[in-house]
C-alpha cells in the first residue's frame, strides 16, 4: 500500500450504510455475474482436511461434509437480510452432559456462564435460572449471551434424549419459526448439534434420528460436533499401562488408537444421518475442551464453510475472536481474490473505498463505514491495462490488500491489549505500519509469489497468506518480556 494513502486512511468514520459488507465488495457494475470465486463453493474455503489452518491444527481437530448441499440464500434476500442483522445466532442441542456449555465459552473466550435473557430481552436473574435448572425445566426461546462476546447469542436445547413426540413437536416448530422468520434479527444462522464419545457405545439415538428425519433444517445448516473425544483416548491408555508400558509410551500408543476410534465413530455417525430425510450440512471434532485455552477453529470455518452466503459467513468469521488467521484467509480468499480473478479476466474496476472496507469487514470489531481518501496520485495505467482503475497493476491491488490486512490484524491485536475503540486503534497500526519499513520488503515478496505462480491462484492466495502471517506487526511485540496478551499469543501460534 502507498505510504500517502495511509496517511489518508482514517478520514472519517461516519458516513456509508450499516451493513456489515458492501454487496458490490468495490467492483465496478460491468463485472460478470458469476466468477470462479463467486460460484465456488464455501466449502472450498480453508477449514477442511487439505486446507493450510487445518494443516497447522494437526489431528486435534477434523471436520467433514455430508451429501447435503451448502445453505444459499438469493442476492436480493441477503441484501434485505444483513441490512438489518446485529448479531450470530446459534442454537445448540445435545443430550445432557454432551459439553454444550463448554464449547459456547470456548468460542466466546469466557470461563464465566452466560447471561440468560427471556424472548423479551429480559434478563433473567440468576436464582430464577438455577431453580429451574434444578426442576429440568429449559425454555429454548431464551437467548444465552457472554459479555466476553456479545456478537453471538444462543439457544439452548434442553438434554434431547427422550425424544417424545412433544419434544419433537416443539423443537421442530422452533427451528422452522426461527429459521424463516420476517424478524431477520431473531433468525437462528446455524444449528450445532453435540453427541459426546464418552457415548460411543450409542452413537446415534433414537430421539436425534428422529430428530433429523422430522424436522426440516433446509433453511440453516446444521453441524454434527463430536464432543469429549478425549474420552476415546482414557480406555486404551489404561489397557497400554496394564501391559507395563511406561506413562509417555503408553499414551503415545493410546493417542494412536484415539484416532483410529475416532475414525470408525465417525463413519459410524454419518452412516446413520446421513440416509435422514434431513442430513446435518457438516461434521466436526473437538477434544480437549476443558482446557481454558482450547481451539474451536474448526467449529467456527465449519460453521461458515456450511453456509454459501457470502454475507453471513463475513459475519460469524467477524463475530469470533479466536482466530485472526481465519479473518486475514477469509479476506485473501473471498474479497481479494474475486477481485484478481476479474482482474486477470480484464473486468475490473476498483472503489479503493468499498475494497478496503469489504476485506477489513472480516475482522472483529472493525466498524465498515469509515472513508477512505482515493484523491491520492497513482501512477499511470500501463497501455495494455484498461479496466484497473487508480492501480496501475494486479501485483499493486495485492500489495494495498496485504498492507490493509496487516493493519487489521494488529488493531485487532491492540484491542486485545487495551481494549480502545477501533477508530483509536485503526489509527495506531497506520501510524505504526507507515513508521516501518514492511512496504518495500512486502512488495518484494509481492512480485516473487507472482513469478512463482504464474496464474496459479490458489497458490497465489497461499502466498498472499503466507506473507501476512510472516509481516505482522505484533510477532515483534509478543516475544518481548512481560508483553501482555497470553491469549492472542496463544490464538497466534496457531496461525
Amino acid at each position: 500500500m502507498a505510504p500517502g494513502r495511509f496517511n489518508k486512511w482514517i478520514k472519517s468514520l461516519g458516513s456509508g450504510s450499516g451493513s456489515r459488507r458492501s454487496h458490490q465488495d468495490g467492483v465496478a457494475d460491468q463485472i460478470p455475474a458469476e466468477t470462479g470465486a463467486t460460484a465456488s463453493a464455501a466449502g472450498d474455503l480453508a477449514g477442511d482436511a487439505t486446507s493450510p489452518i487445518a494443516a497447522q491444527m494437526g489431528t486435534t481437530l477434523q471436520a467433514t461434509t455430508s451429501s447435503q448441499p451448502a445453505f444459499r440464500l438469493d442476492s436480493e434476500m441477503a441484501d434485505q437480510y444483513m441490512k438489518n442483522i446485529k448479531r450470530f445466532r446459534v442454537l445448540v442441542m445435545g443430550r445432557a452432559n454432551a459439553g454444550k456449555t463448554t464449547i459456547l465459552q470456548r468460542v466466546c473466550n469466557s470461563t464465566d456462564k452466560p447471561e440468560i435473557f427471556d424472548g423479551k430481552g429480559n434478563k433473567i436473574e440468576d436464582t430464577i435460572v438455577q431453580g429451574t435448572e434444578t426442576r429440568g425445566y429449559h425454555d429454548v426461546e431464551c437467548e444465552l449471551v457472554f459479555r466476553s462476546n456479545p456478537g453471538f447469542v444462543f439457544h439452548d436445547s434442553c438434554g434431547f434424549e427422550a425424544g417424545s413426540t412433544e419434544q419433537i413437536h416443539h423443537m421442530r416448530k422452533f427451528v422452522v419459526d426461527r429459521a424463516t422468520t420476517k424478524k431477520v434479527n431473531e433468525r437462528i444462522h446455524a444449528i450445532w448439534f453435540c453427541i459426546p464419545m464418552t457415548d460411543n457405545h450409542r452413537m446415534v439415538t433414537a430421539a436425534e434420528q428422529k430428530f433429523f428425519d422430522e424436522c426440516d433444517t433446509r433453511h440453516v445448516p446444521v453441524i454434527v460436533v463430536l464432543t469429549k473425544v478425549d474420552a476415546l483416548c482414557s480406555t486404551p491408555f489404561g489397557e497400554f499401562r496394564r501391559k507395563g508400558l511406561s506413562r509417555a509410551e503408553a499414551k503415545e500408543k493410546a493417542v494412536e488408537r484415539q484416532g483410529k476410534l475416532l475414525e470408525e465413530c465417525l463413519e459410524r455417525i454419518k452412516l446413520e444421518l446421513d440416509k435422514c430425510k434431513y442430513p446435518p450440512r457438516r461434521y466436526v471434532t473437538l477434544q480437549n475442551m476443558h482446557e481454558e485455552h482450547a481451539d474451536c477453529t474448526a467449529l467456527i470455518q465449519s460453521t461458515a464453510n456450511g453456509m454459501n452466503a457470502e454475507d453471513l459467513q463475513m459475519l460469524i468469521i467477524s463475530t469470533q475472536q479466536s482466530s485472526v488467521l481465519l479473518c486475514i484467509e477469509y479476506a485473501v480468499r473471498k474479497t481479494l481474490r474475486r477481485h484478481l480473478e476479474l482482474g486477470l479476466m480484464g473486468r475490473l474496476q476498483v472503489d479503493v473505498k468499498k475494497f478496503e472496507s469489504a476485506l477489513l469487514g472480516w475482522f472483529p470489531n472493525c466498524d465498515p463505514k469509515f472513508e477512505v481518501d482515493v484523491d491520492t496520485p497513482m501512477p499511470p495505467l500501463p497501455k495494455d491495462v484498461t479496466l484497473l482503475g487508480k492501480f496501475p497493476t494486479l501485483q499493486s491491488i495485492v500489495e494495498h490488500a496485504i498492507g490493509c490486512l496487516l493493519v487489521a490484524e494488529h488493531s485487532f491485536f491492540l484491542m486485545q491489549q487495551n481494549h480502545s475503540a477501533w477508530k483509536e486503534v485503526l489509527t495506531l497500526a497506520v501510524k505504526e505500519y507507515g513508521a516501518s519499513n514492511m512496504q518495500l520488503s512486502v512488495s518484494k515478496v509481492v512480485g516473487a509469489i507472482f513469478h512463482q505462480c504464474n496464474g496459479d491462484m490458489n497458490g497465489l492466495c497461499d502466498g498472499i497468506i503466507k506473507i501476512v502471517g510472516e509481516n505482522r506487526m505484533s510477532n515483534k511485540l509478543l516475544m518481548e518480556p512481560g508483553a501482555k496478551g497470553s491469549l492472542y499469543r496463544d490464538r497466534a501460534s496457531r496461525c
